[in-house]
């Protein structure tokens, strides 16, 4: 590789700024010397770009650099690549960026080995390591800008020489581990504003105590989605003023004293989704420590630690929320060298537990003063003594998988810690049939002769006496005929309408063609008389007989005109032949005194 030094101020790709007049390319170290600054304004690739002295370098907007990013100089406040285009300006590198070896005096813009001064988007898509001397960052967001890194953050071996810095309202985002460094306070990330730090990947503390893994140093948002936030000798992350931590993955406290996994070390929040366990070294390695008046909240379970540490410890008035306490495996013949509990609370804290736990052999979830958090998932779990032979489960009385439905339980009955209030009716033992069960017996009612006579209103004991004195339909029917013949003959009614006569030869029946067939030679006087008939039968009848008797009566009035019969039809007679309609007619003598008509 050759290094290749700038001769002037200007372009990257012009000649003119490079000793000898020759571009830097893919096999080469280009290195800005000092009062020169180079503007990469096409896309460049080289193995590394350094600096010295005042030297620095300027990427546009919409240019991708693929060469390593290292700050070289030893003059203090001086960025090896500055971006600062106006979004939404973007710009790539694709290389590892690693601090300088500078001592800079504070962590200030020109202390990065690349600073994002821009509004815009920097990409890096390589490692991010901080330098080996006095703040000597790796890469630092002064703006309200972006810095996307894929690609692992770690801090340096100098003093406060951080992986990343961000001081302002900006982003910077990782999608890579992040872990301290060995160098004293050379944090792997530092939100060091209201600004927003978010990691996917793991978290761990670096090789010296206070090299920690990721620390939100005021107000600003970290979000971290790890499968372990773990401390070594150093806390993996640490909310220290009045921000919010959100984690989303397990957390293990540390393998050094007072070396957590999570430290609330303010009034700030921090957010849990995941299982908190303490550490395995020492009894004060806690998985997670609120050490002010901060909020803690864990969705999942704290668990005490081999040595004796706790899951979660609440050391001052703040609060912590967790779903289950969870003592460790110690108890008798344990493996575990201390009692370690899920959450250890002091006087002034408020700790709030929803489950509790009690391990194997027996070792209890909390210490200190802890209050449930009334839920029906409420649960309690407690191993049955010896060790190993199973566990006991309360849960709480409203859990509706453990309480019988309000149907099932008699009426009125309180029950479910007073939640739940029985609906269902119970009859007494002497309404059920006998030897039906109910309730907590069974039935003693049996029924007996006596009481089908009592509902059925029976006086005597004899069943079949009286069913038999019920009198037949033909005893009904007779009984009904002689009441009406005997008690019910005045005019009007049906008795008085007919009757039998005195005499043998009145009786009037009726045949199969519904007609009378008896010879009524007579009705008894005063017993059957008109009036005794309504005007409408009368009158039905007469119509009736007359539709029948038409023929005849045709025939009639025509014998009544041939013979002169017929008043309104007088028959004139002349001793001649006459031909009548269908009738012809003879008639012989002398039409006074002997006249003879004969019909032909």
């Amino acid at each position: 590789m050759a290094l290749i030094l700038s001769a002037a101020t200007g372009n990257f790709n012009a000649g003119a700024t490079w000793v000898g007049g020759i571009v830097p390319g893919a096999a080469d170290e280009a290195r800005a010397s000092t009062g020169h600054t180079i503007t990469i304004t096409a896309n460049v690739t080289c193995t590394e770009i350094s600096n010295a002295g005042t030297g620095t370098y300027v990427l546009n907007s919409g240019v991708t650099l693929t060469a390593n990013v290292t700050n070289k100089t030893t003059t203090a406040n001086v960025n090896c690549l500055s971006f600062s285009a106006v979004s939404p300006a973007t710009a790539t590198i694709v290389g590892n960026v690693t601090g300088g070896a500078a001592s800079n005096g504070s962590a200030i813009a020109g202390s990065g080995a690349i600073l994002n001064s821009s509004t815009g988007s920097l990409i890096v898509q390589g490692n991010v390591v901080g330098g080996s001397n006095v703040i000597c960052i790796g890469a630092f967001n002064s703006s309200t800008g972006t810095i996307s890194i894929t690609g692992n953050v770690t801090g340096g071996t100098g003093n406060q020489c951080h992986g990343i810095y961000n001081s302002s309202t900006g982003t910077i985002s990782t999608s890579g581990n992040v872990a301290g460094g060995s160098g004293a306070t050379a944090t792997g990330a530092i939100n060091a504003a209201a600004g927003t730090l978010t990691i996917t990947g793991n978290v761990t503390g670096g090789t010296i105590s206070s090299a920690i893994g990721v620390n939100n140093a005021s107000t600003g948002t970290v979000t971290i989605t790890s499968t372990t936030i773990s401390g070594t000798v150093a806390i993996a992350a640490t909310n220290a003023v009045g921000g919010t931590v959100n984690v989303t993955g397990n957390i293990t406290g540390g393998t050094a004293a007072n070396i957590y996994g999570v430290s609330n070390a303010g009034v700030g929040t921090i957010n849990v989704t995941g299982n908190v366990t303490g550490g395995t070294v020492v009894a004060t390695s806690h998985g997670l420590n609120n050490a002010s008046t901060g909020i803690v909240t864990v969705t999942g379970s704290c668990t005490g630690g081999a040595a004796g540490a706790a899951g979660a410890n609440n050391a001052a008035a703040g609060t912590i929320t967790t779903t289950r306490a969870k003592g460790n495996g110690f108890g008798i013949g344990s493996v575990a060298t201390a009692a370690g509990v899920g959450i250890a609370s002091v006087q002034s804290s408020v700790t709030k537990i929803e489950e509790l736990e009690f391990r194997a052999l027996g070792m209890c979830p909390v210490s200190g003063p802890c209050y449930i958090t009334p839920l029906t998932t409420n649960v309690a779990i407690f191993t049955k003594y010896p060790g190993g032979t199973g566990t006991k489960t309360l849960v709480d009385a409203t859990a509706s998988a453990g309480m019988p439905a309000i149907t099932d339980v008699r009426f009125g009955t309180s029950y479910a810690s007073g939640a739940l209030t029985g609906v269902a009716y119970i009859p007494a033992a002497g309404s059920v049939a006998f030897g039906v069960p109910v309730d907590n017996t069974t039935g003693t009612a049996t029924l007996t002769a006596a009481d089908v006579r009592a509902a059925i209103g029976l006086a005597t004991s004899n069943l079949d006496t009286q069913l038999a004195a019920i009198p037949t339909a033909i005893t009904n029917a007779n009984a009904v005929w002689d009441e009406l013949m005997s008690n019910h003959t005045t005019a009007g009614t049906y008795g008085g309408r007919i009757v039998r006569a005195t005499t043998a030869n009145n009786e009037l029946q009726i045949n199969a063609q519904n007609h009378a067939s008896a010879n009524v030679h007579q009705f008894q006087t005063a017993v059957i008389q008109s009036v005794a008939f309504a005007t409408s039968a009368v009158t039905l009848f007469t119509g009736a007989m007359r539709t029948e008797l038409t023929p005849e009566l045709t025939e009639i009035t025509e014998v009544h005109a041939i013979h002169g019969l017929d008043i309104a039809n007088a028959l004139t007679v002349t001793p001649t032949s006459r031909t009548s309609g269908a009738i012809t007619q003879a008639i012989t003598g002398d039409g006074t005194t002997n006249t003879v008509v004969t019909r032909v």
